[in-house]
């Protein structure tokens, strides 16, 4: 089908095909969440590849459970599948009280297309853990000066990485069994 084509997705919405790009939602965005924009995004060409085998997914169809609250992660999900705004998304449970990003989150996804499932991960070690610390340290008392500037700049090291790398290294794909961490997600 083609749907991994650079910096693209196509996907349905209720026949009609739209084309999608990474700059777009960079302009959708309004923000500085490149990190978040880039992982959620790069997952869900690897979601329109799987889902388009046959015929090319349409997001009436889909519902998402992600395990990472973060305002890019959201933006990606919302800008190229609707998911959020048609109440076809969810948090799990263990994060959907947190008021901040943490290094517990997951970078995973369960995304349902029908009566497909798909659990797609990013790999362990794609991020280090000096970003985790740096994230934990953020907006505490145990942050540092240049806490926020290293934060930003490896936010933008991890976006550049996660374009350079080939998508099918970079995540990890389960549809056997949907993983402990996004079997429970609310019905609110």
């Amino acid at each position: 089908m083609g749907v991994i084509n650079g910096q693209t997705i196509k996907i349905a919405d209720h026949g009609e095909i739209q084309v999608l790009s990474y700059a777009g939602l960079l302009d959708y965005h309004n923000g500085d969440a490149i990190w978040g924009l880039s992982v959620a995004f790069r997952a869900l060409q690897l979601a329109a590849s799987l889902f388009s085998r046959e015929s090319l997914w349409d997001r009436k169809d889909l519902f998402i459970v992600s395990n990472h609250p973060g305002p890019g992660v959201r933006d990606a999900i919302e800008y190229v599948t609707h998911c959020i705004s048609h109440n076809r998304f969810r948090l799990t449970e263990e994060i959907k009280h947190e008021e901040k990003c943490t290094s517990t989150m997951k970078f995973e996804w369960r995304i349902d297309y029908g009566i497909h499932t798909h659990v797609i991960n990013l790999r362990d070690n794609f991020v280090p853990n000096e970003f985790y610390e740096l994230l934990d340290r953020l907006h505490t008392d145990q942050e540092r000066l240049d806490d926020k500037k290293n934060f930003n700049e490896f936010k933008i090291l991890l976006a550049k990485k996660i374009w350079r790398e080939p998508i099918t290294s970079s995540y990890l794909v389960n549809n056997n069994a949907v993983k402990d961490s996004l079997k429970e997600c609310i019905n609110a």
